[in-house]
């Protein structure tokens, strides 16, 4: 098997972006074997489509200046990824990664006055009900497919 090898990618001030690291897992790979058949194969299909690499572009909510660094491993037996994303610049990622980041919900709680300093509502008063906000991390497809 030929060794990959790997692009790191880093700014002008020499920050490295994009996949930092890849570390070895331990546990390994049982290909879905206490599952049941018609289960295995349709988690079979689900660990390949999660695998496929998809060009996408990073978007913070906050701005250019935050960053999200996270890891990432997604079933037994795949290698630990370690991302580190700027806004703004275009990755190959993961499509199991990109669900990832995409799934998770800002939420702004019930009874908060303020966040951040900013008045929730108008009149400064707390909110009656937990509102859904705007994602804080943003992946969208770098082209079209």
């Amino acid at each position: 098997m030929a060794k990959q090898t790997r692009v790191v990618m880093c700014t002008a001030t020499g920050e490295e972006h994009g996949l930092i690291n890849t570390l070895t897992n331990s546990v390994l790979f049982d290909d879905f074997k206490s599952m049941e058949p018609k289960y295995a194969e349709e988690c079979r299909k689900k660990k390949k489509e999660d695998a496929r690499l998809v060009k996408v572009k990073y978007i913070n909510s906050r701005g250019r200046h935050e960053r999200l660094s996270k890891a990432y491993c997604r079933y037994a037996g795949d290698p630990i990824q370690q991302w580190h994303l700027i806004p703004g610049y275009v990755y190959e990622l993961p499509y199991g990664f990109v669900q990832e980041v995409n799934g998770i919900e800002n939420i702004q709680r019930s009874g908060l006055v303020s966040q951040n300093g900013e008045p929730l509502k108008r009149d400064e008063s707390p909110l009656s009900n937990d509102v859904k906000a705007d994602p804080l991390h943003q992946l969208v497809p770098a082209e079209f497919f």
